[in-house]
């Protein structure tokens, strides 16, 4: 006999239910499945494992679940199934994995009949009433649905099911009003074609308390601008009305722009309408009544000023001018190249009493300048090792990881007799072989995407073995080297 001794109810009654027949999976049903045959053994063995390893095993089974092959109903039935079983996991990491798996699964389900002429995915009601209701059992309900919202990309039955179902929820206060109006915008339930039609929805929330709730009506007008919406303001009026919100209220212009920065046409677009992009971020920056705040699922407008005032010395002078320091620094050392005139500004920043500026200053000049900065020597954030053939510039986190490097540059040793300023391809290789040890490497055959590698570009070479990687940057061709960056070296007594 199963001993059920230490299983909750409400665990107990989530796998028998997971493995026996609903009676009903109508939009009113709570039943997860119509795997009858999996009851008897999920009982007998199931039972026998801990409610970890049961979890374990049923996401084991949604992360092999292949979205991009066609699946019966039946087969998809189970899958949405074990995803909602998942979703009761205490851990919220678990949660939020078991409704991105629901998600990608829901948008492959609905698209099946490309590839597959006859089929019909599952109506709204029962694809989505049974996920709703499992996120209205979960103790952090408003924070999954508010996670299940976003990228749902619904149908369009789904999406009238979904307003039908968030209206009730919100009139039952099931959920509250900022957490039902979030939803909505990021369900797309309002008329994004069209904005006389979206702006009695949407613009009441561009200056509304609720950061997340704020974020998310900033990123719908970015995307309605970006999709080419009827009857909106030319994009340099809206532009200039987004930097007057961001200045009175932060929060806002980073959610917008994050629609619009990674489009060249959009960004194009900008600027023929008139507006200097580095300028509008640095006025904003310069002007802002506080820092912006941090939100869920929504870049802030300094996450994308690293990234645009990057090759611009001039703009992170004004920065560091306007005690923007940290947004500087994260500019000064966004690229993984020499920047003409940036030194100067790097060599200023890594004074810096902040210490996650000195740092990154520190170890950005070691790794890309070959400049050992010594506020960074003091500070212990930077170190060089000088060998026969070779400078080697080891870079640590004192706080976080004591005394062992983060990481290391190696650059090859001038030579006053040849002036050879590359490392030969066998020289790194010692030296990487010497920072990090073959045997204590992990099989580079084991990465996941994006880090399947050897990653080969004509200006350098990447290898990664579990958490070490190595940078190798010059001629792939010739396999001569500039420098390499080796991540989690060996203290330098080890070598």
């Amino acid at each position: 006999m199963v001993n059920l001794q230490g299983y909750s109810p409400k665990y107990l009654y989530l796998l028998y239910s997971k493995y026996t027949k609903g009676a009903n999976n109508s939009a009113g049903g709570g039943a997860f499945c119509d795997s009858y045959h999996a009851c008897d053994n999920i009982l007998s063995e199931g039972l026998k494992m801990s409610a970890e390893d049961t979890f374990s095993v049923v996401k084991e089974r949604i992360d092999k679940f292949d979205l991009s092959q066609t699946h019966t109903p039946e087969e998809w039935q189970s899958y949405f199934d074990d995803g909602i079983f998942v979703l009761d996991h205490v851990d919220y990491e678990m949660k939020e994995h078991a409704l991105e798996r629901i998600q990608k699964g829901m948008w492959s389900e609905n698209n099946q009949h490309f590839d597959q002429g006859d089929f019909n995915a599952a109506t709204a009601a029962r694809r989505l009433q049974p996920v709703l209701e499992a996120i209205l059992q979960q103790q952090e309900k408003e924070r999954c649905l508010i996670r299940f919202t976003m990228w749902s990309l619904f149908s369009e039955e789904q999406k009238e099911f979904f307003s039908q179902w968030v209206n009730q929820a919100e009139a039952n206060r099931s959920i509250s009003e900022v957490t039902a109006a979030t939803a909505r915008i990021q369900a797309e339930l309002y008329p994004k074609k069209d904005w006389n039609l979206a702006k009695s929805f949407l613009e009441p929330f561009f200056d509304h308390p609720n950061d997340l709730l704020r974020a998310a009506s900033g990123a719908a007008l970015g995307a309605m601008c970006l999709d080419g919406a009827i009857n909106l303001p030319a994009l340099g009026m809206v532009m200039q009305a987004v930097k007057e919100r961001e200045i009175a209220r932060p929060g806002f212009a980073g959610a917008f722009l994050g629609q619009l920065q990674t489009d060249s046409a959009a960004i194009a677009e900008i600027e023929e309408s008139g507006v200097n992009l580095s300028d509008w971020i640095l006025e904003i920056i310069s002007k802002r009544s506080t820092d912006e705040p941090c939100v869920p699922y929504y870049n802030g407008i300094d996450f994308y000023d690293h990234e645009i005032l990057s090759t611009n010395p001039e703009a992170v002078r004004l920065l560091i001018d306007s005690g923007a320091e940290s947004v500087a620094a994260m500019a000064a050392t966004e690229e993984d190249r020499c920047i003409d005139g940036m030194q100067v500004l790097l060599e200023e920043l890594a004074l810096s009493a902040d210490e996650f500026v000195s740092r990154i200053c520190c170890w950005h000049l070691a790794g890309q300048y070959r400049f050992l900065h010594p506020e960074g020597e003091r500070r212990g954030y930077v170190q060089l090792e000088e060998r026969e053939d070779v400078d080697i510039f080891l870079v640590f986190d004192p706080e976080e990881y004591d005394d062992r490097p983060y990481a290391a540059t190696i650059y090859p040793k001038e030579s006053s007799l040849t002036g050879q300023t590359f490392l030969a391809d066998s020289v790194a290789w010692k030296w990487i072989d010497k920072l990090v040890p073959p045997e204590l490497r992990a099989p580079m055959k084991d990465n996941d995407w994006p880090y399947k590698t050897p990653q080969i570009d004509s200006d350098s070479a990447m290898y990664v073995y579990g958490a070490c990687i190595v940078d190798l940057f010059g001629d792939t061709e010739t396999n001569k080297w500039s420098h390499v960056w080796v991540k989690w070296p060996l203290r330098s007594s080890e070598w």
